[in-house]
Formats: structure tokens, C-alpha cells, sequence
């Protein structure tokens, strides 16, 4: 992906369990773990997948589930670290908390041990007639974008986050861990840039032009 593609594909807002993205789907993000199924029995987990399958059956939106085999989730650290990093008035500080986090972030992808995170995608609103699902959240279109004002995208976000928050709640009672819960704002950046360009993520860190410009994105989020 060049650098004209990645910006194109940068998404419109990113709020707390909600992505607008670049072609204007909204969609909700759930994160979380699986249940313990080797020390369930096999009735057990029977009963835990037929409930599974009826709180997805439940949900009034197409749902997508992504597994993720990674590194231990230091994800909630590296978002403080950042969240600090973007509030703070002092340039210095502020390189110093950067850098911890960049250090925090080596040090995950260099483990050796793996777990695997779970992301539940919920579709938000339709922006046009056009049939569409939460597949693909992370891209959506990489043309040329008409942007509308930010008031236009609340009422897509905010139905994407309520029913990610239904969704949390649901899945709740199979007992995964870690819990499911809404994807803060930080980590569903992060995320999007690792998987949208996995290549330039495992050689260059999110920061410089492409960091300062998400950064806009999500503190135009988190103001609203």
C-alpha cells in the first residue's frame, strides 16, 4: 500500500467501540477473549456454542468475528502512555511517555508467547442503499472521499456504539477472558494500522504525519 492509499484510508472518526470509516459505514468493535473450553466438558461446551450462536442470531446487524493470534495485549498500557502523551504541554514529557510506549510496543512483538484476542464487528447504518456488512471495517473505500461535516457521522457512530455496547453485554454471560468490552479509541487505531498495512507496521512504528493526522481523528472523536 503507498502512502496515497493510506491516506485515503484513513477513517473518518474513531470513537470509543465505533468506526466511521473512509467510505462512510459506521461500524462497532467489540474486544475480548474466548471461554476456557479445555476445562469445560463436552455438554458444557455445547451449551455455551448453542447460546453463542443465539445472541449473533440476536444482534439486528450483520456481525463479523476476527481471531486474532498475536503477542499479549499491551494494548491498554501503550493507550495510557499515548492518552498522556496527547494531553500534555510539555514537548519533553511528552517524547519521553511516546517513547515508553514505542518501547512497550518492541517489546510485545518480540515475545514469544501468543494469545488470541477476539474482535466482534457490528455494522452500523447504511450510508447509502447499497447492501453492505462490517467486512472489511478496516479499509472500506480508498478513493477519493467527499467529507461532510462531523455532525453528519454522530448519529451513525452513535448507533454503531449501542449496538457494540448490546453486543458487550450479551457475550458477557459466556464468560470469555478477558470480558468483552468496547475498543477504546486508542486501540482501535492502533489496530487499524497494523492491519491495514501489516508490512509498514512491522518496520516503522505509528508516528511522525500519519500518528499527528489519526491523532486529529480521534480526539475529533472523543470531542464530540
Amino acid at each position: 500500500m503507498n502512502d496515497n492509499e493510506l491516506r485515503a484510508a484513513i477513517p473518518r472518526r474513531i470513537v470509543r467501540g465505533a468506526i466511521l470509516r473512509s467510505d462512510g459505514r459506521a461500524v462497532g468493535l467489540v474486544g475480548g477473549g474466548a471461554p476456557a473450553w479445555d476445562l469445560r466438558s463436552r455438554e458444557s461446551r455445547a451449551r455455551l456454542a448453542e447460546t453463542y450462536h443465539r445472541i449473533l442470531l440476536a444482534q439486528d446487524a450483520p456481525v463479523d468475528v476476527y481471531i486474532i493470534d498475536g503477542p499479549p495485549d499491551l494494548d491498554r498500557e501503550m493507550t495510557e502512555l499515548y492518552r498522556r502523551s496527547s494531553q500534555s504541554d510539555d514537548p519533553t514529557l511528552t517524547a519521553v511517555l511516546d517513547e515508553i510506549a514505542e518501547y512497550l510496543e518492541a517489546c510485545a512483538n518480540a515475545t514469544v508467547s501468543r494469545h488470541k484476542q477476539v474482535i466482534w464487528a457490528i455494522a452500523g447504518r447504511e450510508p447509502s442503499a447499497l447492501p453492505v456488512s462490517a467486512r472489511n471495517w478496516l479499509s472500506g473505500s480508498i478513493r477519493s472521499i467527499h467529507r461532510a461535516l462531523p455532525a453528519l457521522h454522530d448519529a451513525p457512530l452513535a448507533e454503531a456504539v449501542e449496538r457494540a455496547r448490546r453486543l458487550a453485554d450479551a457475550l458477557t454471560s459466556l464468560g470469555g477472558t478477558p470480558l468483552p468490552r468496547l475498543l477504546e479509541a486508542e486501540e482501535i487505531t492502533r489496530m487499524w494500522f497494523r492491519l491495514i498495512d501489516p508490512v509498514r507496521a512491522s518496520r516503522y512504528p505509528l508516528q511522525g504525519a500519519l500518528l499527528e493526522r489519526l491523532r486529529v481523528v480521534v480526539s475529533v472523536g472523543q470531542g464530540k
